[in-house]
């Protein structure tokens, strides 16, 4: 018989016996924690407080009769009803009637109210920490009148610690302390200033026809005029600087000062223009002046509906003068007989303006569909061009019109009385009329010696423009266009270089 062979115990390494370890000692964590959810009771529900809101005051909308209002490190404003219109009328030297917008929306504002909490029902126990809530010297307070003769006072201060919507409140003969929403005070609390409606004034840019910028001490500082017709094809050509100084504008530099002009806007009303009122603002003294000149003309609008309307303007000035400034952003304003403010970015731009960055910088002024007649005068004679435009005829012996319904001309030129070729003029033309100045002379140049080159521009209207050239030094030459030196160029550039 042969022996059975014992079983060998099984020897388990370091090893094994670390995992062993682990694996059991994440599944009596598991269990702990499987007893303490099945422990462990649904929480409360927290409680939720009461509302405390209350109806501090409740009248019809046209039982508001009078209001008052002080708004911080501003003086206040009171408003009483007309009886006749039942508008308001601001109270003072202004006597302004507020519009039926205006007054409906301080009538909304302050027939009723609703707290949003009462924070304290006993004046002993806030009354030590009326400086904590800024009510010790409140910056807002406001007085209604109602038809029943009741007065309601507000004392409104800062806002609540734990809710920036909500400000601390007292009604005068009232022991509690609200939280007043940011709604109701915003709407009650606003600016004197914006109690009136501005009436902007008119201004169409295609009918401004001159701009004149006067110092405070009646001197002008720049001016532009238009030279001819606002409805001109070449308008936009024909501007001139007739002070300090007389040259041609730059058109492109004119296009900007004259949408400018006409995006003047008058921000918020003042006060009238009484004679203190003027001496407080700054008008003793004005820093500018701005006129503006339109002439009489017809401008189309289009309304929302697409319809297309034209309207005729007569002839009109809006001047605007710039006193002091409430701060570096802000200017002080008279228009016509009231005191207003406005952006400095508006009308501050023309207080900086500079008549000579608007020179033109192109000498020669006339297109060459206006030209009649050109001479130049040069030392080695005297040359004239003379343009002579004939009606084109059909077949049928009617006009000929371009696709912008304009009369076709043929032209023709003559040099010194000879026949000459037309598009070869008309080609040396277009080069003379690209040519720029190369840059600036001193504002105190002065050449004494007489232009050693004139060329003289004639318009078919007859407007008669210069270009002479005086020598500076051995390589430019100094431009003076219509008598006014302000530019030099290369010696030889300015030239029609007709073959």
């Amino acid at each position: 018989m042969e022996p059975v062979a014992k079983r060998k115990r099984r020897s388990f390494g370091p090893r094994s016996r670390l995992l062993l370890l682990l694996t059991a000692a994440l599944v009596l964590t598991a269990l702990a924690l499987l007893l303490l959810h099945l422990s462990k009771e649904p929480p409360a529900a927290v409680p939720q407080a009461a509302s405390t809101a209350r109806t501090l005051f409740s009248h019809a909308p046209e039982d508001v009769k009078a209001i008052t209002v002080q708004r911080p490190h501003e003086a206040p404003w009171t408003v009483t009803e007309d009886e006749a219109s039942g508008l308001f009328v601001l109270a003072g030297e202004d006597g302004y009637t507020l519009s039926e917008q205006e007054t409906a929306k301080l009538r909304d504002a302050a027939h009723d109210m609703t707290c949003e909490a009462v924070l304290a029902q006993d004046r002993a126990e806030y009354a030590g920490h009326l400086a904590d809530f800024g009510l010790d010297a409140p910056g807002r307070v406001a007085s209604i009148t109602f038809s029943d003769g009741s007065v309601v006072t507000l004392r409104v201060g800062s806002a609540t610690a734990h809710n920036a919507a909500w400000y601390y409140t007292t009604i005068d003969g009232d022991d509690c302390l609200y939280a007043l929403g940011t709604g109701f005070v915003d709407a009650l609390f606003v600016s004197r200033e914006s109690l009136v409606d501005v009436v902007q004034p008119v201004l169409h840019r295609a009918r401004i026809d001159r701009i004149t910028l006067t110092r405070g001490d009646g001197s002008v500082h720049a001016e532009w005029a238009l030279q001819g017709s606002i409805e001109a094809g070449d308008a936009s050509d024909r501007w001139r600087i007739t002070q300090p100084f007389a040259y041609p504008a730059d058109a492109q530099s004119m296009s900007s000062i004259l949408t400018n002009a006409a995006n003047l806007r008058l921000g918020a009303y003042v006060a009238p223009a009484t004679p203190d009122n003027l001496t407080r603002y700054g008008f003793d003294t004005p820093r500018m002046t701005i006129g503006i000149h339109m002439a009489p003309g017809t401008i189309g609008t289009t309304d929302m509906d697409g319809a297309f309307t034209a309207e005729d303007w007569p002839e009109s000035t809006c001047t605007f003068v710039i006193g002091g400034q409430r701060s570096d952003m802000v200017d002080y304003v008279l228009h016509e007989d009231s005191i207003y403010v406005s952006s400095h970015f508006t009308m501050g731009v023309f207080l900086s303006v500079d008549p000579r960055s608007s020179m033109s910088r192109y000498p020669v002024l006339t297109a060459l569909g206006n030209l009649a007649q050109l001479t130049i005068d040069a030392p080695e004679g005297s040359t004239a061009y003379v343009l002579t435009r004939t009606e084109r005829i059909a077949e049928n012996n009617d006009l000929v019109y371009d696709a912008d319904g304009r009369i076709v001309y043929d032209v023709t030129v003559t040099r010194n009385g000879e026949a000459c070729s037309f598009e070869a003029f008309e080609a040396a033309y277009d080069r003379l009329i690209t040519v720029s100045v190369s840059g600036v002379l001193p504002e105190d140049s002065v050449i004494d010696e007489a232009p050693h080159t004139v060329y003289t521009f004639t318009d078919v209207d007859g407007t008669v423009h210069t270009v002479a050239l005086h020598t500076c030094g051995v390589l430019h030459d100094a431009v003076s266009v219509d008598g006014h030196l302000a530019f030099y160029l290369v010696k030889g550039e300015f030239k029609l270089d007709m073959p």
